[in-house]
C-alpha cells in the first residue's frame, strides 16, 4: 500500500516537473520565434536600405535582389501608370503606390522616388509605414521593404527615381513569403495551454480531494465498512486521514474498553443486588422495603443505561440499505399491539423542488408519486435507528398523551416526525434534555433515568444526523434527521 501511494506521490511530482518542462520549453519556443522574425524583418530592412543606396550611386546590388530596367513599351506603359498591361502582370494583382521624398521646403523632382508594389494576394497597408521627417530616404525605403517582409506575398517591386528609367525589382529571396523563418509560436501556445492544463487539473484533483474527504468526514457515521476514510489525495491529505483512522480506532478501542469495564460492574453488581432484593423481603415494614427495592432498581437501570449508552456509541452495527416507512411502520405497530396511542400519518405524496438550468429562478414546487414514503431508501444501523425512533415515542408518551409519526424527505435528507400531544415541556426544555441523566420537570412520577434523548441524539449524531425539537400547536414536535 506504501509502495502505491508513493508511485502516486511521484506520478504527481512527475506531472508538475512534466508541465513546468512543457510552460519553460513553450516559452523558449515562444521567444526564438519572435527572434528570428525580429532578424527577418531587420534583414529586409537592411537589404532596403542598401538597394536604395546603390540604386542612387550605381553600384551592383546584392545577388538575391532581380534588377531590370524597363525599355520600350513597357516604360511607356509605367510612365502613363497603367502597370496592370505590363508583361507577367495580372488583372487581378493588387497595386500598391508609394511616393517617397526628402523632407525640405524645396523638393527638386529628381529626388523624388516613386515604387508601385504590384501583389497577387494583398494591398500593403502603407499607413504601416513609419513616418519620421528625421529618417533618411534610404530609411524611408528600408521601411518599405520591412513592410514587404512581414506580410506573406511574393511581390514585385516597380521604382523610378526622379526621370530615370523605371525599373523592375525582384528582392523575394530576402523578403518574400518563402524565406519566411518557421513560426513555432503556435505550438508554443499548445504546449503552453497543455502544462496549464495539467496544473489546472492537479489543482482540482487536490481541491476536489479536500472537499470529497470533507463531505465524508461531516457525514462520518455514513462510512462503510470498518469506518476508517479511504486513504488517498495528495501526500499532505493522506497524512491527515491517517492521522485521523489512528484517532478513530483509538477512540473506538477507549470506547471498548468503557463498554467492558461498565459491564463487567453491571455484571458484578448484580449478585450482591439481588442479595439486597431478597433482604429486604424481610423487612416487616412494607413502606422502607418498596423505598429500597425503588433504590435498587435505579442504581440497577442507571447502570445499565451508562452501558447502553456506551455501546450506542461504540457504532457496532453495519450499515444496511432498508425502506424507513417500512422500519417506522413497524415499531409504531409494535407500540399500537400494546394499546400505546400511537399513530403513523403516511404522506402519499412529496414535494420536489426543481429549476431551470439555464436561469436561476426561483424553484417550483410540485407533488409527484414517484417519491412516495415507500420510496424512501436510507443506508442506516437498523437496530440503532429502531432504537433511536422507540425513544423518541417513548418521550413522546411520556410528556404528552399520544404520539403521531410521520414521515418528509427530499434528495438530500430524510427526517422521522414525532409530535406530542403535552403541554408542560417546551422545544427549549426538550433540547437540554439531550444531557445525559437529565430530567423534565414532570418526570417524578415517570419511569427513567434521563439517557434515552442523549442515545437519540448520538445515533443522530453516528448517522451524519441531528436531532431536533419545534414547538407546534398541541405539543412539541421532535424531528430526526439523517441524511440520504
Amino acid at each position: 500500500m506504501k509502495v502505491f501511494f508513493s508511485s502516486l506521490k511521484s506520478r504527481s511530482i512527475l506531472w508538475v516537473v512534466a508541465s513546468m518542462l512543457a510552460g519553460i520549453s513553450a516559452t523558449f519556443i515562444w521567444t526564438n520565434s519572435l527572434v528570428q522574425w525580429e532578424r527577418h524583418l531587420h534583414k529586409s530592412y537592411i537589404a532596403g536600405v542598401v538597394l536604395f543606396e546603390n540604386l542612387k550611386t550605381g553600384q551592383s546590388t546584392s545577388k538575391k535582389i532581380e534588377i531590370e530596367a524597363l525599355s520600350g513599351q513597357s516604360s511607356k506603359l509605367a510612365d502613363a501608370g497603367l502597370f496592370r498591361k505590363l508583361p507577367n502582370v495580372s488583372a487581378s494583382d493588387f497595386i500598391t503606390q508609394i511616393s517617397l521624398n526628402p523632407e525640405t521646403e524645396a523638393i527638386p523632382y529628381s529626388s523624388i522616388m516613386s515604387v508601385t508594389v504590384i501583389s497577387p494576394n494583398l494591398n500593403y497597408p502603407v499607413s504601416d509605414l513609419t513616418i519620421n521627417p528625421k529618417i533618411s530616404m534610404a530609411e524611408k525605403f528600408g521601411n518599405i521593404t520591412r513592410l514587404l517582409a512581414t506580410y506573406c506575398s511574393d511581390s514585385i517591386l516597380f521604382i523610378q527615381s526622379g526621370e530615370d528609367k523605371w525599373l523592375r525589382v525582384d528582392g523575394n529571396k530576402i523578403w518574400g513569403c518563402g524565406v519566411f523563418p518557421t513560426d513555432f509560436r503556435l505550438p508554443a501556445l499548445v504546449l503552453i495551454f497543455s502544462s496549464l492544463v495539467i496544473l489546472i487539473t492537479l489543482v482540482m484533483n487536490t481541491t476536489a480531494s479536500f472537499e470529497s474527504f470533507t463531505e465524508a468526514l461531516s457525514k462520518r457515521g455514513l462510512i462503510k465498512g470498518s469506518g476508517h476514510y479511504e486513504i488517498e489525495g495528495p501526500a499532505e491529505l493522506r497524512a491527515m486521514i491517517q492521522t485521523i483512522n489512528n484517532y478513530l480506532d483509538i477512540e473506538q478501542q477507549s470506547l471498548a474498553r468503557r463498554a467492558t469495564f461498565l459491564s463487567g460492574v453491571s455484571h458484578d453488581l448484580g449478585t450482591p443486588a439481588t442479595r439486597l432484593r431478597l433482604r429486604a423481603q424481610t423487612i416487616t415494614d412494607a413502606n422502607l422495603r418498596d423505598k429500597l427495592n425503588n433504590d435498587i432498581d435505579q442504581m440497577t437501570g442507571m447502570i445499565e443505561s451508562v452501558l447502553l449508552y456506551t455501546q450506542s456509541e461504540m457504532k457496532l452495527e453495519e450499515l444496511r440499505q432498508i425502506s424507513l416507512q417500512s422500519l417506522v411502520d413497524s415499531i409504531v405497530s409494535d407500540f399500537q399491539d400494546a394499546s400505546f396511542p400511537v399513530k403513523f400519518i403516511e404522506q402519499d405524496n412529496f414535494s420536489v423542488s426543481a429549476r431551470t438550468i439555464l436561469f436561476n429562478s426561483k424553484p417550483k414546487f410540485f407533488n409527484t408519486h414517484i417519491l412516495s414514503s415507500q420510496n424512501v431508501i436510507v443506508n442506516i444501523r437498523p437496530l440503532s435507528m429502531r432504537r433511536a425512533i422507540t425513544n423518541l415515542i417513548d418521550n413522546a408518551l411520556k410528556y404528552g398523551r399520544k404520539a403521531n409519526v410521520s414521515l418528509q424527505a427530499d434528495s438530500q435528507k430524510a427526517s422521522i416526525i414525532v409530535d406530542d400531544y403535552g403541554n408542560s415541556e417546551t422545544a427549549e426544555n426538550l433540547r437540554e434534555l439531550t444531557i445525559p441523566f437529565k430530567r423534565g420537570k414532570n418526570a417524578a412520577n415517570i419511569k427513567g433515568n434521563g439517557i434515552g434523548l442523549t442515545i437519540v441524539s448520538t445515533i443522530a449524531e453516528q448517522h451524519g444526523g441531528s436531532l431536533s425539537f419545534d414547538n407546534w400547536g398541541h405539543g412539541v414536535r421532535a424531528i430526526l434527521s439523517i441524511p440520504r
